[in-house]
């Protein structure tokens, strides 16, 4: 009877640790699918909408986002390449027509090179000082 003992002794101890085991992996499921639940009904906010509607366009660097989308069709210096001459563009347009080319496209240039608002806006003002 003492090895019998013995052998339930051991039986009860793998059912309690299996208990155990199956209790703590519910938890840890159940926290789960809250946080699945949570981040579903309350998703992140990246980009423009993090921090409420768009970066100011002060702390764009225009020239920065000029040399990366648009100089090798309009030069490093807005000399123009295979895209028109911008150095003095400001001269015969506003900003928001500059910003409506950007974003509408114009001859060769196609639409929607830039995509973000705050870039299209810096870069607008920025080439609309150019006189």
């Amino acid at each position: 009877m003492a090895g019998s003992n013995k052998k339930d002794m051991n039986q009860n101890d793998v059912i309690d640790s299996a208990k155990a085991f199956f209790t703590s992996f519910g938890i840890l499921f159940l926290v789960f699918l809250i946080a699945l639940v949570g981040s579903i009904i309350f998703p992140p906010k990246h980009g423009e909408e993090a921090n409420g509607g768009g970066a100011p366009t002060a702390q764009i660097d225009a020239a920065a986002v000029f040399k990366q989308n648009c100089a090798s069709c309009h030069g490093q210096n807005l000399e123009g390449i295979a895209g028109p001459n911008l150095t003095k563009i400001g001269a015969t347009l506003s900003a928001d027509d500059i910003s409506k080319i950007i974003k509408e496209g114009k001859g060769g240039m196609p639409p929607g090179l830039l995509k973000k608002q705050p870039e299209i806006q810096a870069v607008s003002q920025w080439l609309s000082e150019k006189k």
